[in-house]
């Protein structure tokens, strides 16, 4: 299946919505240009919940969306009522048609199943929730609980190379479950930022062996999307010739511009 700027990919090629300092209403129509799928990244939950009818696209613009749920969920209170604290947020985006949710793991299985439960009881479905390896979750510990659970997975390739994270290669589960990739390079050739385990910089500053393992997955994982998770519109584009490049087997030049 061909794909937009990408005709050598069998998964859609995808961005945040937050790639210009725009709402995600006009990120979404920029970007139709350049992919075929946007993942609204619904991070903050209050502010998120305010949106109004200009912050979020009227119209699909031709693409394909996915929801990025909060960062900020109230665990602490239940996996049920995680799910009820941003239920509305599902409301706001039903006439998009998301396929997918991506979801940072809460601290328990039961935590997890808990919110399943209250999304199947509402009409949704578990199997479209995704989890993210984090700092916090390595990929063998998100394929672990979301194969309890009966889930899928989001691979962050960012997440994965800043902390040492090994990918679980010999896993059988990880094909079957990984049905999207976040991939940017955690940080330049100066290291991880003070302060700050990493940051997401453009493709074009993964180290070698950040290039092997995105090669790997590419080759070895059959994804419905790969979502390029830079947030600036230079390095952003530059990801995209990067990441074309890597799916044709074409030499990538090893440089990392200042300030990407």
């Amino acid at each position: 299946m061909l794909r937009k700027n990408n005709p050598s990919a069998t998964w859609r090629l995808a961005a945040p919505s937050c790639v210009w300092p725009e709402t995600a209403a006009v990120n979404c129509r920029r970007l139709a240009r350049s992919v075929d799928e946007v993942g609204l990244y619904l991070l903050e939950l209050k502010s998120c919940l305010a949106y109004g009818p200009d912050d979020l696209p009227q119209k699909d613009f031709g693409l394909r969306y996915h929801l990025h749920l909060p960062l900020d969920l109230p665990w602490r209170h239940g996996g049920d009522a995680a799910f009820f604290a941003m239920e509305e947020l599902l409301a706001k985006t039903a006439r998009l048609s998301p396929w997918a949710m991506v979801l940072h793991p809460p601290d328990s299985l039961a935590a997890l199943e808990a919110f399943l439960g209250a999304l199947a009881d509402a009409g949704g479905d578990p199997t479209a929730v995704l989890l993210e390896n984090t700092e916090d979750f390595s990929p063998a510990d998100v394929l672990d609980m979301a194969g309890a659970a009966g889930c899928g997975v989001c691979l962050d390739l960012g997440h994965l190379l800043a902390m040492g994270h090994d990918l679980p290669t010999a896993e059988p589960e990880l094909a079957r479950r990984a049905r999207m990739l976040h991939v940017y390079s955690p940080f330049g050739a100066e290291g991880p930022p003070p302060g700050r385990r990493h940051t997401h910089r453009t493709l074009s500053c993964l180290s070698p062996e950040g290039r092997d393992r995105l090669t790997w997955m590419l080759a070895n994982l059959r994804p419905e999307s790969v979502v390029v998770e830079v947030f600036a519109p230079v390095p952003f584009l530059e990801s995209l010739h990067v990441l074309r490049a890597l799916t044709e087997g074409r030499p990538v030049p090893a440089a990392c511009p200042e300030g990407a």
